[in-house]
């Protein structure tokens, strides 16, 4: 990146800072206190209540006045131009294409995959099998997850260095002057040399830091599950969203139709004159409305399949082909006791819970090292020379050692001790973990329950509410209903459909949640028959 294009931007905000500092504090005296003035009797304060008074309005007035006259910007004005953050992007932007370039040149290829796997006029047909495995091939949060799981392996291999021989190798060069026999000597000196130290005990330090290393592996792991769950919940849910909105917009259309159906059948029998102008005027007006109610409905499948796109790593505008066409609702069996044993067994939280404990108990062991000594043997060889590069003459040592810290002011002491609470903080993280899921689960599992009952009761309610509507459509053509009535109809039927539209949603989405609450594995749980191939 261009330095001086930085340099200029933080000069900038600088000098902005500081005319905003010397403004405020400009308005802002700074007024000596006069003690003596704390002795003031209650009768000077009165009369200096009463000229406060007096003088209120003026100088509210002469306060506005001066806030008038304030020059525009001297506050708060920033130095930092649009041309100058212009100038920023384009540098940004060019620095990329030209690493871009540089990575094409080498042949090397992008491990960050961009959004624009297909044309932005072409047309994706979905089944929610494939739709979840979009998902979980190009979620960007799964492939941070991937990185920090890779990471962590080189944690272990750094952990495990401490265990492991340590190699070094020095050479240094010197010209010096001394005296000798009251004559001055410049001479050279040049010195190389090898050296081996081995680490034979360490009190348990290494061990315990490797092993909480592993344990960063599999909390690492963890949370690559939690995540992948996370997005299967995400991709199901987003999947049943945009059939449910498409759904609802069948169902508003439906709508207008029938009462633009109504209204020119209103407007026939009234210009023979047989009805009256108001249910002219009650019917367009229910059509005007149920047209505006359609309008939101096409929007929200938009928004629903823009929404969608993102998840699955897709342009915004592409157009998706859902292969259902209306909400599922197949049985679900399982006990609740089945899923709270589950999640307390898979549920990746749940786990990395119960690793942070043993993390915790490790670290006891780290901190109790530093009362413990540590034993070491080593070697070396080494050569030295007045002339360059110094390899003449030669030396070798072999050395052991042993370290004990005997007295550190307790600060191992107190290590320890914070270890002790850590870990009993932690083992209150895990309990309350597995309280939070639990809840998490039965509230799930309850709402699959209560959306499948309202399930079953809108089936009926929309078959008697458009048995009802067409009853009320023939006995006012007939001439012995009202308009009324078939506009209530109407409604109570939309009413009814998407109640029944809300519960079939409900129901399919809450499954997926109550499996991902039960930590079920993304590639073989069980959200849909298909799913399965049953």
């Amino acid at each position: 990146m261009d330095k001086n294009l930085y340099k200029k931007i933080v000069v900038a905000l600088m000098i902005s800072t500081l005319g905003t500092v010397s403004a405020w504090a400009a308005e802002e005296a700074v007024v000596p206190v006069d003690l003596g003035q704390a002795a003031v009797t209650d009768s000077a304060r009165n009369t200096a209540g009463q000229k406060v008074s007096r003088t209120g309005k003026k100088a509210a007035r002469t306060v506005k006045n001066q806030a008038a006259v304030t020059p525009a910007g001297a506050i708060g004005a920033s130095d930092v131009t649009p041309q100058l953050r212009e100038e920023l992007a384009q540098k940004i932007r060019s620095d990329m294409e030209a690493s871009a370039k540089r990575a094409a040149a080498r042949g090397e290829a992008d491990p960050v995959i961009v959004v624009g796997r297909v044309a932005s006029d072409q047309a994706v047909d979905l089944t929610l099998p494939k739709t979840v495995q979009m998902a979980l091939d190009y979620n960007r949060d799964i492939k941070v997850a991937h990185y920090a799981l890779n990471s962590s392996d080189f944690d272990i291999a750094i952990a495990k260095a401490g265990k492991m021989p340590q190699v070094g190798y020095t050479w240094s060069g010197a010209r010096a002057m001394s005296q000798n026999m009251g004559r001055d000597v410049i001479g050279n000196s040049f010195k190389n040399s090898f050296s081996v130290s081995i680490p034979l005990y360490t009190g348990g330090l290494v061990e315990n830091e490797i092993a909480n290393a592993k344990l960063g592996k599999t909390n690492a792991q963890e949370e690559m599950l939690r995540v992948q769950q996370a997005t299967k919940y995400s991709a199901v849910e987003g999947y049943y969203a945009l059939l449910a909105y498409q759904e609802l917009r069948d169902v508003y259309h439906e709508a207008v139709d029938n009462l633009q159906g109504h209204l020119d059948n209103v407007t026939a029998q009234y210009n023979v004159g047989t009805k009256a102008k108001v249910d002219v005027l009650s019917s367009n007006v229910s059509l005007a409305n149920s047209k505006t109610t359609a309008v939101t409905a096409d929007n929200n499948v938009a928004i629903a399949e823009s929404n969608l796109n993102n998840i699955l790593g897709l342009p915004l505008q592409t157009k998706l082909n859902l292969a259902d066409h209306q909400l599922p609702f197949d049985t679900y069996d399982i006990s609740l006791q089945e899923a709270i044993d589950y999640a307390m067994k898979y549920r990746p939280e749940v786990l990395q819970a119960a690793v942070a404990v043993q993390e915790a108990e490790n670290s006891i062991g780290i901190a109790q090292a530093g009362n413990r000594p540590t034993v070491s043997v080593g070697a070396g060889r080494g050569w030295s020379d007045d002339d360059f590069p110094g390899i003449d003459d030669h030396n070798w040592s072999v050395s052991g050692g042993v370290s004990w810290s005997l007295w550190d002011g307790g600060a191992t002491n107190a290590k320890i001790k914070k270890a002790r609470e850590t870990l009993l903080s932690a083992r209150e993280t895990e309990q309350k973990a597995r309280e939070s899921v639990q809840l998490e689960v039965k509230q799930a599992y309850l709402n699959i329950r209560s959306a499948a009952q309202r399930v079953e009761e809108t089936t009926a309610v929309v078959d008697q509410a458009k048995e009802n509507y067409r009853i009320q459509n023939i006995r006012y053509q007939a001439g012995v209903g009202i308009n009324l009535d078939v506009l209530d109809a109407q409604l109570s039927l939309n009413e009814a459909q998407v109640n029944h539209i809300q519960a079939l949603y409900d129901y399919n989405v809450g499954i997926a949640k109550l499996e991902q609450a039960m930590g079920v594995d993304v590639r073989s749980g069980v959200i849909h028959p298909s799913l399965t191939g049953k």
